[in-house]
């Protein structure tokens, strides 16, 4: 599912727009080695049937999706001992290859979705976080709910984060007609957004 971790990316997501000192590249490349041993990615997508009770960015869908993306709880174990050894650098670096790797697996699940959805006449659609304008974060609760799974792999707590932390929950729409009120270029982080793309 996930070949390689692109140290461009980590690096990006760092801050880093120029390549960085050759001792920081080095270890940077060791904490992508070691992601890899951690990472179990989950990937799951259910069509929703029906239409009470959808988040407004569903309403109106020809065809709606809700989706569980996670690389699971053992990389983020494993910085949290970075961190409590004293070992910060490595902490954080392997914190980010985690945050990337979750964002390769979500945009793996969304080329998924794509493709079903396409089997049903669907070429282009739309995804949501919970969190991205017009998505309330409570919406992450509904979308665990919505696969009627005890055990899903990632739950929610009562603050409505994820667990495990390198987790992703989001909507798809395909078809129909979608309010102004989702608009991307009135969001905050439209400019580093990894939903955008041409293919939204």
């Amino acid at each position: 599912m996930i070949a390689t971790i692109p140290r461009d990316d980590v690096l990006k997501q760092i801050g880093y727009k120029t390549p960085p000192e050759e001792k920081l590249l080095h270890l940077l490349d060791e904490m992508l080695e070691l992601g890899r041993e951690y990472l179990d990615p989950l990937m799951r997508f259910e069509e929703i049937d029906g239409s009470r009770d959808l988040p407004l960015f569903l309403h109106g869908a020809a065809l709606s999706y809700v989706a569980l993306a996670s690389i699971g709880p053992g990389l983020e174990g494993r910085v949290k001992e970075f961190f409590d050894s004293g070992r910060a650098t490595e902490g954080y670096l392997l914190d980010t290859v985690g945050s990337v790797a979750v964002m390769h697996v979500g945009n793996a699940l969304w080329a998924k979705m794509m493709e079903d959805a396409a089997l049903r006449g669907f070429i282009k659609g739309l995804r949501r976080a919970p969190g991205c304008e017009g998505v309330p974060m409570e919406v992450q609760k509904w979308i665990v709910e919505k696969f009627h799974d005890p055990h899903p792999g990632i739950h929610v707590t009562p603050s409505c984060m994820l667990v495990p932390r390198k987790s992703f929950a989001f909507l798809g729409r395909f078809g129909g007609n979608l309010k102004s009120a989702f608009s991307c270029k009135g969001c905050p982080q439209f400019s580093g957004c990894t939903l955008r793309s041409e293919n939204l």
